[in-house]
């Protein structure tokens, strides 16, 4: 595609990122249809490429994020065993498991994006023997669910707790809903996150995943945050805020060290009204260029971004995709960031088609 810029991964200092790997061949022809645990085979061998290229270890590895087909997978716990089994060298890493409706090529079944970090390693556990923290150097990534009811950062407190970390150190915090799940209880839980950030709001990044079968979680909490007691988090601006019922925290960039969290741009102006209804182009245009100027309000540009992740309306639609992307393209820098584009994933708010986050660090060098 002309005016692609979007680079395979990106090394910054101790940090890699890499773009979301699925399993293709020449000329975009998705391999393996049909066969998930082939496709994720073949996503795990191009994150591992990626990681030798860069100069990594495996041991740097900190966390996958597994993007995969609803309809494919009946039980979530023997995938993610079978990945294991396949790859052992991942036992000590934060894999976080992530339901999609489809993908925007017909016959893509899973899509794996990851980050790699140097330094001193830990890992917490549940008591199912899962990974839900890990330590690389001062950075924490973590995760957790939580059924109706239940507090909705308890899991992730705990997580955090045995790595020498607390909430006030989170610096970025994805939020994930059902989309089944009742607006009362959403609310509930959006609320209950508000109060508990209100003293140390991160950036934050929420979206809509697939019906659950059974229901098993009201929430998915996914943080990234940083444990050094002797560095300032700097925060700009506000985040885009789901409800006016109760006041929101999230702020829309917080800078740690040289790392820039930006929360994730819905194409809404400042009075919440919805822009550019119905036409996914211009609101991919819109929602870039609030990410530059929250950038460029917490010191960083376009050039300095390392990952940008979208989560956007469509149903196994190409030209949908093809649209969107080609206007995400416009203020990227060349060759641009690591990028995972996520179909069906919707935003939490109504009316708008798509949402992007980035992480930005200063002076970080893309890989071809």
């Amino acid at each position: 595609m002309p005016g692609f810029k979007i680079s395979r991964a990106v090394r910054a200092g101790p940090w890699l990122f890499t773009n979301g790997q699925m399993d293709m061949g020449a000329g975009g022809k998705v391999l393996n249809p049909g066969d998930i645990m082939a496709q994720t085979a073949a996503c795990m061998r191009s994150v591992y490429e990626v990681i030798a290229k860069a100069d990594c270890r495996l041991s740097e590895l900190a966390q996958l994020q597994i993007f995969y087909l609803a309809s494919s997978i009946v039980d979530e716990a023997a995938y993610r065993s079978e990945i294991l089994a396949e790859f052992p060298e991942c036992a000590e890493v934060l894999i976080v498991m992530t339901p999609v409706p489809s993908f925007a090529t017909l016959g893509s079944e899973v899509e794996i994006d990851a980050i790699a970090v140097k330094g001193r390693r830990a890992a917490s556990r549940r008591k199912t023997g899962e990974v839900r923290g890990v330590r690389r150097g001062d950075w924490l990534f973590a995760n957790a669910r939580a059924a109706i009811g239940n507090a909705p950062c308890d899991g992730l407190r705990a997580a955090l707790a045995e790595l020498d970390g607390t909430l006030d150190d989170i610096c970025r915090l994805y939020a994930y809903y059902p989309e089944d799940l009742a607006l009362a209880d959403r609310t509930a839980i959006e609320r209950d996150l508000a109060t508990l950030f209100s003293c140390s709001p991160p950036a934050y990044h929420a979206a809509l995943l697939p019906a659950q079968r059974g229901r098993e979680f009201a929430v998915e909490l996914e943080v990234i945050a940083h444990s050094g007691t002797a560095t300032e988090k700097i925060r700009h601006g506000s985040a885009a805020a789901p409800s006016s019922a109760f006041d929101w925290p999230f702020v829309e960039t917080l800078r740690c060290q040289d790392v820039v969290f930006a929360s994730g741009q819905p194409p809404i102006e400042a009075n919440g009204s919805i822009q550019h209804p119905g036409n996914i182009a211009d609101q991919a245009r819109l929602v870039m260029t609030k990410l530059e100027r929250a950038l460029e309000r917490a010191g960083a540009d376009m050039a300095d971004l390392v990952k940008i992740k979208t989560y956007y309306e469509g149903a196994w639609d190409k030209e949908n995709w093809f649209d969107n992307l080609r206007a995400r393209m416009e203020l990227l820098s060349d060759p641009g960031p690591a990028s995972s584009g996520i179909e069906g994933l919707l935003p939490v708010m109504p009316g708008t088609l798509l949402s992007v986050d980035g992480i930005a660090v200063i002076d970080g060098q893309p890989l071809a």
